[in-house]
């Protein structure tokens, strides 16, 4: 019964962040921290920040401008945003398993 309290305690703070990448351009400051890997609440609202006074973050690199962000943090979240240039792809799984399909040797 505590594993499943401490657990729910993670995930309900945004300690275990989410597989879906977050949209800086639009997500809240609580979306953004719990999102992203080494970005606390503070962090994100200067992402908001930033945001509202240069427009839509275009590409991830933007966020270097923000203080605190350097790029090891943009690194480990370059895969878990979303901004106005990039989306990143999803896995998806082949219709046909690689090795059923005709071999053009």
């Amino acid at each position: 019964m505590r594993l499943g309290l401490w657990l729910c305690a993670l995930v309900c703070s945004g300690y275990l962040a989410a597989t879906e990448p977050v949209d800086i351009n639009h997500a809240t400051a609580q979306q953004i921290a719990a999102a992203l890997h080494g970005i606390g609440l503070k962090k994100a609202e200067q992402i908001i920040l930033y945001r509202e006074r240069f427009g839509p973050i275009q590409t991830p690199e933007e966020l270097l401008a923000i203080k605190g962000i350097g790029p090891k943090t943009l690194e480990k979240n370059r895969g878990l945003m979303i901004t106005g240039l990039i989306r990143p792809e999803r896995a998806t799984k082949p219709s046909v398993p690689l090795d059923a399909t005709a071999s053009n040797h």
